[in-house]
């Protein structure tokens, strides 16, 4: 009976210290790229967040810019998305316009992109 329960605690302990493992990718780099490329086709052609959502299957893009109702005029992601998560970071140069038609500006942006369970692009705060 001793052996049991030393061997049930050696393989309880087997693997501690180790951390949890990281969450699986969810998509490749080219189906979030599909998915991102989408919402900003989207967005230049007049769609809101709403319609977006309404497509199927789903799209939900949550950006400041495009619910204020900022115009996207053109767009450019730069080099290759990078894992993060369970998706993959976009930097992407944006070309803007006031939604009252004024001004125009050029912004650079962090989108990540994830594919599972729902097709998902948010835009991160932090610098490219």
């Amino acid at each position: 009976m001793y052996r049991i329960i030393i061997l049930a605690a050696a393989f309880g302990l087997t693997g501690c210290g180790s951390g949890p493992n990281p969450p699986p990718m969810a998509g490749t780099m080219q189906s979030t790229r599909t998915v991102l490329v989408a919402a900003l086709d989207g967005w230049k052609a007049g769609q809101t967040p709403q319609s977006l959502a309404d497509q199927s299957p789903p799209l939900y893009f949550v950006d400041d810019d495009l619910t204020r109702g900022a115009k996207l005029l053109d767009y450019r992601i730069e080099g290759e998305g990078q894992p993060l998560g369970t998706g993959y970071s976009f930097v992407v140069t944006l070309n803007l316009q006031d939604k009252d038609g004024g001004k125009t500006r050029p912004r650079k942006v962090v989108y990540t992109v994830v594919t599972e369970p729902k097709h998902a692009i948010t835009r991160e705060d932090r610098q490219p």
